[in-house]
This record gives C-alpha cells, sequence and structure tokens, in this order.
C-alpha cells in the first residue's frame, strides 16, 4: 500500500534547525515511511503518554514523530533522541566519579555549628531561561525575516519570547525548534500536503516557500460552492481559518468549469492585497495546477489598479505619506480661515482640527471619505465609520470635510494624486 505523506508546522519547523547533511537521511526514512508505518518494535515504536497514537522512527541521531490512518502518513516533528537542539551530543552511558568532587572527609565529621539555624529567605520567581540562545546564525537558519532580528536577539528568557512583537507564525517556530512539542497538541493542527519528499528539502533551503493545505470537511464544501454564481462571492472568516487556500483551489475548479463550458484556453485573475503573497501564491497554485498554472495570472489589487490607470491616463503621480503629511500642514490653517456656521460652531471646528493627530485627519480624509467616493459633506455626515474609535458628530465633521477640500486642492495643485483616487478611477 502506498500512504500519502502530509505534515504538520511543527515538523517543517524543527526541521529547518537540522544540518542539510542530517535532512537528506531524514527523508529517505520518510520514504521508507510512505509504504510501511506499521511499528516493528525496533526502528519504529509507538510513544506512551500520549493520547494519540504518536509513533517514532529512528534516523541516527534523530527520531522521526509521526501518526498514521487510512492511506496516510502524518509527519509530527523531529527532534534528537535525547535534546531538542542544542548542538550537544547525547549523554555517555558511562559516568565516570571524580573524586576531587566529593566532600573533604574532615568537615563532614567536624561538630556543628553551635549557632542557632535561622531559614533562608523564601526565593522569589525565576525566570525560565530560554534552552537556547537565540542568535543571527539560528534565526537566519530557521528562515526569519531579518525585520524581526532585534526583537528575537532581545530574548533572554521564555517570558520574553512570549512578550517578543512578533508574528505569531515566527514565535511557534522559534518555539517548536527549542523546546519540545506536546505532540497531542500537534495532531490537532492543521496538515500540509507535503507532496515530493524533495519538496522539505527546498523548503529547508528557503526555496520553497510554501504548502498547500490538507482541506477538511467545511473547508472542501467552500471550494465548490457558488462556482455557478452569476454575480460576486463573498467568502469570510478569521484568521487561520484557512481563506486564502480556498480561494488558491477555488481557481482549480474555476478552470475544470470553464473548460468543461467549451472555453479552450482560461485565463483568470488572482490577487492579493500584499506583495509578500505574490511569490508563494503563485508557487502554490504551480503546485496545484501542474501546467494549467500559466492561465493564472497573480498580482496584487494595486498593481491592477495602476495598469487600468496608466492605459487611460498616463502613469500617475503618487503621493507619499510625507507629501501628504505636509500638504496638509499647509492646508490647514486655510481651512480654519474658511470655517462655516455661527460663532461656536466654527470655535468647536478649529477645536476640532487642533486636536485630532495629521495621522488621524488624513486616515479620516482618505479612508473614509475618498475611499468610499463620498462627495458632499451631507454624504459624509451620514456615513458610518465602523472602527475609527473617536467618534465624530456632524459639526466635528464639517470641519473634517473642510480640511478634506483644502487637501484635496493642495494635492491637484501639486500634480500629485492618492490610493483612494486611482481606486475609484480604475
Amino acid at each position: 500500500m502506498h500512504f500519502e505523506v502530509i505534515h504538520k508546522p511543527t515538523f517543517t519547523n524543527q526541521l529547518l534547525a537540522i544540518p542539510k547533511e542530517q535532512i537528506v537521511h531524514i527523508l529517505e526514512k520518510v520514504e521508507y515511511l510512505r509504504t510501511n508505518p506499521t511499528p516493528d518494535g525496533k526502528l519504529k515504536k509507538k510513544l506512551t503518554g500520549y493520547k494519540g497514537n504518536v509513533y517514532r522512527l529512528r534516523s541516527g541521531d534523530y527520531r522521526i514523530i509521526y501518526s498514521y490512518g487510512d492511506g496516510y502518513v502524518a509527519l509530527l516533528g523531529v527532534d534528537r533522541r535525547a535534546e531538542v537542539y542544542r548542538g550537544e551530543q547525547t549523554a555517555p552511558d558511562d559516568v565516570t566519579l571524580d573524586l576531587h568532587q566529593l566532600p573533604n572527609l574532615d568537615d563532614a565529621l567536624s561538630p556543628p555549628d553551635p549557632r542557632p539555624l535561622t531559614p533562608d529567605p523564601a526565593p522569589g520567581p525565576k525566570a525560565e531561561m530560554l534552552p537556547v540562545k537565540l542568535e543571527t546564525g539560528l534565526l537566519a537558519k530557521l528562515l526569519v525575516p531579518e525585520e524581526f532580528f532585534p526583537e528575537f536577539l532581545k530574548c533572554k528568557t521564555l517570558d520574553d519570547l512570549l512578550q517578543a512583537q512578533v508574528p505569531e507564525g515566527v514565535r511557534e517556530r522559534i518555539f517548536d525548534c527549542i523546546t519540545s512539542p506536546d505532540y497531542d497538541r500537534v495532531l490537532a493542527q492543521p496538515s500540509f500536503l507535503t507532496g515530493e519528499t524533495d519538496n522539505l528539502l527546498k523548503f529547508a533551503e528557503g526555496e520553497l516557500l510554501g504548502f498547500l493545505l490538507k482541506l477538511d470537511t467545511e473547508q472542501e464544501r467552500f471550494v465548490t460552492w457558488g462556482l455557478k454564481a452569476k454575480g460576486p462571492t463573498l467568502l469570510k472568516g478569521g484568521p487561520g481559518t484557512g481563506k486564502s487556500l480556498v480561494a488558491l483551489y477555488r481557481v482549480g475548479e474555476y478552470l475544470k468549469a470553464l473548460k468543461k463550458s467549451g472555453v479552450e484556453k482560461p485565463q483568470i485573475l488572482f490577487t492579493t492585497y500584499t506583495t509578500a503573497l505574490i511569490a508563494v501564491s503563485r508557487q502554490l497554485l504551480k503546485s496545484l495546477l501542474g501546467a494549467d498554472a500559466t492561465a493564472v495570472e497573480v498580482r496584487t489589487a494595486d498593481s491592477v489598479v495602476l495598469s487600468i490607470v496608466n492605459r487611460a491616463d498616463g502613469s500617475p503621480q503618487i503621493a507619499t505619506q510625507t507629501d501628504l503629511k505636509k500638504l496638509l500642514k499647509t492646508s490647514l490653517p486655510q481651512a480654519k480661515a474658511n470655517l462655516s456656521g455661527n460663532v461656536l460652531q466654527r470655535q468647536a471646528q478649529e477645536q476640532t482640527l487642533e486636536r485630532l493627530s495629521a495621522d488621524y485627519l488624513l486616515e479620516e480624509i482618505l479612508h473614509v471619505i475618498e475611499a468610499r467616493g463620498l462627495d458632499s459633506l451631507a454624504d459624509y455626515q451620514a456615513a458610518t465609520r465602523s472602527g475609527r474609535v473617536i467618534p465624530l458628530n456632524k459639526t466635528q465633521r464639517m470641519a473634517v470635510w473642510s480640511a478634506r477640500e483644502w487637501l484635496m486642492t493642495a494635492i491637484a495643485e501639486a500634480g500629485l494624486t492618492t490610493w483612494p483616487h486611482l481606486r475609484n478611477r480604475a
């Protein structure tokens, strides 16, 4: 029987910390599991102390932790037999007694100290030090983005690591490589399709950016949901629910549907909002679709916006955040001098413009007014502002609207434009 190999994030996290020559041997053992994961009492044994079915396969100084079921082998982790990655050899079986370390016999037979015993002060809570010092070499090997190096290098204790201002996935990678995982918890992690065993080596060398998620029943349902809808479909879910990967699988289903309907050379545009997702999306689509991946164009939404506007209007000059702050600073005095309403209303508006920070004002103007295409003060005063933290009444919105009008004029006179304007124009 041939078993499909899947893996948990902890496995690939730990694999990154292992020398390449050892990874090659480990992957040979993984291929062995692909044909026969059943424990034999020697190389493969069931581990006790876990609620789930957890096994280990020896590979030199390392052990591959895995589980298996009907038609699949799940790789859970890979670590040293005695210690996690500390660069140490396993302890020798023979122990040598050092006589110089024994207490002096005369001291042991001396009369007791006549002074009364006093209890030692109660020790305070002791910080648990990291079992491994975090250094740039280790962080680079674990494929941690360099922007997070300073935050990790400050960490001396486990508490430091827990409180570090870094993405949770990156923090978990560090934890997996310096502490011993609870494999019952690892079993509950999402599973990823390993594909060819060489993919694991490519991942460890930084050539492969990610793996396709093995979808559960609920996620599979959404891969084909609404494919025949005539209008847009919207799938919502919290972080880590697999929305992006469901979208990738839907691309494959759309291609099948288009070909079935008679479209010989279908074309699909797959957009994201971050440049960082472009490379990994392309790679995953290639893994999923094979040669059909050439039918899919992967771009950021804003790159599509620019190409549309470029064809119609030529290349725009987009204002930077620095440009916008300078233009807002020069626009505010004019906005204050031209406020509308009675004396009390003008005073309230002026206070609003003085109290709101430049960053907040720019966000309000660009992401609430301009992004939504609100064309009048009445539209703005009637608009909801969910998530904006600071409530603004109608008089305060009059002040913001005045600042917005003067700012937009200044931007146009400078020959600049903004991303919200470009998106609406596109």
